[in-house]
């Protein structure tokens, strides 16, 4: 009997292990990308990935998608990792810290990006949490939107129309970002004559 047991473990151990090895580092990318930090996303999939361990007799079963429970429990994960973040940063800007973190942050070579990437980040950035989550798992993780609607509960119609408002919201605010450059640099050539 206890033998029997240590048999089961040992496979449990093994088949979580390649379940692991499949999933974390698309999930480390899916995460790292929703919270701009990645030492925080490793954390946060480590979570999930303890989450699975722990409800392993609830997951892992006939017809139910393990990399697309993972997505979703890392997502929520993510989501309650910002709110938690949001709190934290409402409370140092009470505090008057905030103002040094910003200018800490523009002196900062770490966060000086391609100019062009700021802008799409910016974009993505503007869209609600819903909106992102959609656009990142098709757009980055390359995801059908049969898979997302797994993932996120939506309805593969709902993913589509999600998507497709996302990226029109998106180009809108990319086109404007590039009429405000040109209308400064248009000023500033003028300024010079």
């Amino acid at each position: 009997m206890r033998k029997e047991k240590q048999v089961r473990l040992a496979e449990k151990r093994s088949v979580f292990e390649a379940l692991v090895a499949e999933h974390e580092a698309a999930l480390l990318r899916y995460v790292a990308r929703i919270l701009h930090d990645a030492d925080l996303a490793q954390d946060v999939v480590q979570n999930a990935l303890v989450k699975l361990f722990r409800r392993w007799r609830d997951v892992v079963k006939p017809g139910v998608n393990i990399g697309n429970w993972l997505y979703r429990v890392a997502h929520n994960e993510a989501v309650d990792c910002i709110r938690k973040r949001q709190r934290r940063q409402l409370l140092h800007f009470k505090q008057g810290v905030e103002r040094q973190t910003l200018e800490h942050r523009e002196h900062n070579p770490l966060f000086r990006e391609n100019h062009a990437r700021e802008k799409v980040q910016a974009a993505l950035e503007a869209l609600d949490m819903r909106e992102r989550q959609v656009v990142l798992l098709k757009i980055y993780e390359e995801k059908s939107y049969r898979e997302i609607s797994d993932i996120t509960g939506l309805s593969s119609g709902n993913v589509g129309y999600i998507l497709h408002h996302a990226i029109k919201k998106m180009a809108a605010r990319l086109s404007d970002a590039e009429k405000q450059a040109k209308d400064i640099e248009y000023h500033e050539k003028q300024s010079e004559t």
